[in-house]
């Protein structure tokens, strides 16, 4: 189940008859699905299928769950049952909850949230996986609920009002993605990772099973036995993640991450296909097509060329969509992509999260930007929380009021989950929960959003027992050191890699990175390692001077589509009014493409609404 809709009165009150269907959209027009509708008599669901199948959706004695992306049991239930961990469907599913109630939450992992509607108690139950980056939003007023992946299908259904949260657009303007569970509109809300939900005519309750604190360790294992035990676990992870289909897609770039998949994939080499992304020419193209070339295997890149720049505005709009405006208008590669790809297999292998948390961060960007380094690693965060206000006020990306709104708010978060509850930790342990809580899980949640129309994304470095178990390591990257503090440090995360390569597949460790080096480097003595790595990042360095970024050319791509949304759409939501159209036409937008593009992704989603 990849898209799902439902509403509820717990008023009691039948639902009025009314065609709710995500092929209302006219986004989903060419989306390949099959659309389910549920009539019960105070509530209605809809939700969509890749194929003709209603094994995510099961009703037994008025109880009826629905599964909203992919659950396995874990590492946990087979030390109770004894059955290696397994793909289960929602009739599995029912059964472990009617034995167990909530401790289902902790005997299953995977990318989900599962929905169970009493229909003789008129109640629901939500519970969403640990680190969830597949969210579901929800309005709650006057006793209805509504709940859906698709933030456009609560706000036309015309129950809940569009009315702009402050605080979310201020959170935008300073991590590049809201916190906590807050959307852009007032009163629809993310469903929280790790957590149990129930509604009823009652009102709401809510409580976390997971925490992100649960990673951190202080005792860890020994080296050689975290290599192992570490390797092993991917490797079923593999085979787990890709049992439920016969073809595949393989995510291949020039780093670590999907190379590290294909190493342990065990798959005939005519069932999946390996693919990759960039301009002719770009390293993340020429790097995978020499490694499938060396090891005769199928691969079919996606060039971002002439045929990509004819139809980049739409994808883009696509992507703005189906994110719920999360993503920027710079992600229109992924529709692009999965719809080139999906005719062989509707489920790819990524390498997502990988580098995330094997490796110390070392370069502020994405997940983590100049202002959330200042502010976690500062001696007064107050003060420089108050500093922060300021400025972002100073860019004139939204008119002020928004922000003199929702500062108190944001303050009062902050402090309230992370510098008061983890006060007696240090700023450096404080600063991983937030990136791992926030910043990773936000930033690829944008991605697996837009990808889930088109293609089951599965990520197997993000699989609850592999993060669990590389946080008892000395390999995650909490442990090793911070934004390029030590570069030595930096390196043993990609030991994991280099001993994954030649445990499973030797030659992958001897073709050449990204980064000008090749895996099998890092395991040479000291200091043949550091001079090989030395010699090769230079290259790099020198490489990237001479010829900037050859994967995208996002300033190139996205110009017409910013100015057709500029002169398409006059503001009617009350939050930008001719700041962003006056910072394009003066070429300001160019200083910041990143928030920017997030701010028009909002700009055409806020006035898209009849």
């Amino acid at each position: 189940m990849f898209d799902y809709f439902q509403i509820i009165d717990f008023t009691g009150k039948p639902i009025p008859p009314r065609s709710y269907s995500f092929l209302n959209n006219p986004y989903y027009k060419n989306i390949a699905a099959a659309e389910y509708k549920k009539e019960f008599k105070n509530s209605y669901a809809v939700f969509l299928e890749r194929e003709e199948t209603e094994k995510n959706f099961y009703s037994n004695d008025g109880i009826n769950i629905f599964v909203f992306g992919t659950v396995y049991t874990n590492n946990r239930f087979k030390q109770i049952s004894g059955k290696s961990p397994e793909i289960v469907y929602a009739e599995k599913i029912l059964s472990m909850y009617l034995n167990s109630g909530d401790s289902l939450a902790e005997h299953i992992k995977g990318s989900f949230v599962i929905s169970i509607y009493d229909g003789k108690k008129n109640s629901i139950k939500l519970i969403s996986d640990r680190l969830n980056v597949l969210p579901l939003y929800y309005f709650f007023g006057e006793g209805i609920l509504i709940v859906s992946s698709s933030v456009r299908m609560i706000l036309e259904t015309g129950i809940a009002p569009r009315e702009i949260n402050p605080a979310a657009f201020t959170e935008q303007l300073i991590f590049d993605f809201t916190l906590g569970t807050k959307t852009y509109f007032k009163n629809i809300f993310r469903i929280d990772n790790g957590s149990i939900y129930d509604f009823d005519g009652n009102g709401k309750t809510e409580r976390k099973y997971w925490s992100v604190e649960n990673l951190y360790n202080k005792k860890l294992l020994p080296k050689k036995e975290s290599l192992e035990m570490l390797g092993t676990q991917l490797r079923d992870n593999l085979k787990l993640y890709g049992s439920d289909t016969e073809k595949l897609l393989v995510a291949l770039t020039g780093g670590f991450d999907g190379r590290a998949n294909l190493a342990m994939l065990e798959k005939d080499k005519n069932d999946f296909v390996c693919y990759s992304y960039g301009m002719p020419g770009s390293r993340q193209v020429e790097i995978p097509r020499e490694i499938c070339s060396s090891l005769g295997l199928n691969f079919s890149p996606v060039l971002l060329d002439a045929e990509y720049e004819a139809v980049h505005d739409s994808d883009a709009l696509e992507a703005v969509e189906h994110s719920n405006s999360c993503a920027p208008v710079l992600r229109a590669n992924y529709p692009y992509a999965y719809k080139k790809l999906n005719s062989f297999s509707k489920t790819i292998m990524t390498g997502l999260f990988g580098s995330e948390v094997m490796r110390p961060l070392h370069n502020v960007g994405i997940m983590v930007n100049d202002y959330s380094e200042k502010l976690f690693l500062s001696d007064s965060p107050r003060d420089t929380l108050n500093e922060i206000f300021e400025d972002i006020k100073k860019r004139n990306y939204v008119d002020p009021k928004i922000i003199d709104e929702g500062r108190s708010e944001t303050e009062r978060e902050l402090f309230r989950d992370y510098f008061d509850r983890y006060k007696d930790r240090g700023k450096v342990l404080r600063f991983f929960f937030f990136i791992i809580q926030e910043g990773v899980r936000k930033y690829f949640s944008q991605e697996i959003q837009i990808e889930r129309v088109y293609v089951t994304t599965r990520f197997p470095f993000f699989d609850d027992d592999f993060v669990e178990l590389m946080y008892r390591t000395p390999f995650a990257g909490m442990y090793n050191g911070f934004l390029g503090k030590s570069k030595f440090k930096r390196r043993k995360g990609q030991l994991l890699y280099a001993h994954i390569y030649r445990r499973f597949k030797p030659e992958l460790g001897k073709i050449k990175l990204d980064r000008g080096y090749k895996p099998d480097d890092l395991l040479k003595p000291f200091p043949f390692n550091f001079l090989s790595i030395y010699r090769g990042v230079k290259k790099t360095a020198a490489y990237k001077k001479a010829t900037g970024n050859d994967t995208f050319n996002s300033e190139k791509w996205t110009e017409n589509l910013i100015r057709n949304v500029l002169n398409e759409f006059e503001d009617e939501s009350g939050v930008f009014g001719n700041r962003l159209k006056n910072k394009f036409e003066g070429g300001e937008y160019l200083k910041d493409l990143l928030k920017y593009s997030h701010l028009i992704s909002l700009y055409k989603y806020l006035n898209s609404f009849d």
